[in-house]
């Protein structure tokens, strides 16, 4: 009975990082219409009318969900740092990372959907104002890459200790998750640009890296949840 308790625990946690990708999505993708933002080369007038009148209830509303998401991210990273941490023994400092980087991606996230809210919060409010805070949250978000590297990167090590017969993650996600990793490096452009590929708007400052961290994100909760199933099974003994 403790034993199933514990893997219905740790099935939770790995879904939470499932709603976390939902809430983004329908909220802050979706409702906020944050898949085509506003463009970092707007000019501030423009910039203005997308947050406090085309967007205004739309980033808010958004916005307040992307932030609720971020609270769902942190049992899902530390979710992910446990079940690395199997494999990795009894000084899991590589899994340890990972569970932290991810918890430092929540905080990071959820003072980002802050910004873009008080963004749209006061219509009166200067362009100026209003462009400075959006800059903010698109620099703080993208430029965060490094924490979701480190993460990736951490996990991977772990994973290349798995030498089971049937590993936890499959080898060839572990590939994915280290080339996944080196291309966040297009998350560097939006701080050079603001039109482009690079700009926080473009294919590889902004669309890349969010289609990176989404797919590793629900492709190892996927296979962890498998690991969790061969565990209650008995095929694989628990921790």
């Amino acid at each position: 009975m403790q034993q199933q308790a514990s893997v219905t625990s740790q099935k939770i946690g790995l879904w939470c990082s499932w709603v976390f990708v939902a809430l983004t999505v329908i909220g802050w993708l979706g409702i906020a219409h944050f898949y085509a933002p506003a463009r970092a080369d707007l000019g501030l007038e423009a910039t203005k009318v997308w947050y406090t009148e085309t967007y205004h209830w739309q980033t808010i509303i958004g916005c307040t969900l992307f932030y609720i998401a971020c609270g769902f991210l942190v049992p899902a990273s530390i979710q992910f740092a446990i079940m690395l941490a199997k494999i990795e023994g009894r000084w899991p400092l590589w899994s340890i990372t990972a569970g932290v980087g991810g918890i430092f991606i929540s905080v990071i996230i959820f003072l980002n959907a802050c910004a873009w809210i008080v963004a749209a919060y006061r219509p009166e409010t200067g362009a100026d104002v209003i462009q400075a805070w959006n800059d903010w949250a698109w620099m703080a978000f993208l430029l965060g890459w490094i924490y979701l590297a480190v993460e990736m990167i951490a996990s991977a090590i772990v994973e290349m200790q798995d030498m089971r017969p049937v590993p936890m993650i499959p080898r060839w996600l572990t590939w994915f998750t280290f080339a996944g990793a080196a291309s966040l490096l297009t998350a560097i452009g939006p701080a050079f640009f603001q039109s482009g590929p690079f700009a926080y708007h473009g294919l590889l400052g902004f669309y890349l890296p969010m289609a990176v961290w989404g797919t590793y994100l629900l492709l190892t909760s996927w296979y962890m949840l498998k690991e969790l199933d061969r565990e209650a099974s008995g095929l694989r003994e628990p921790a």
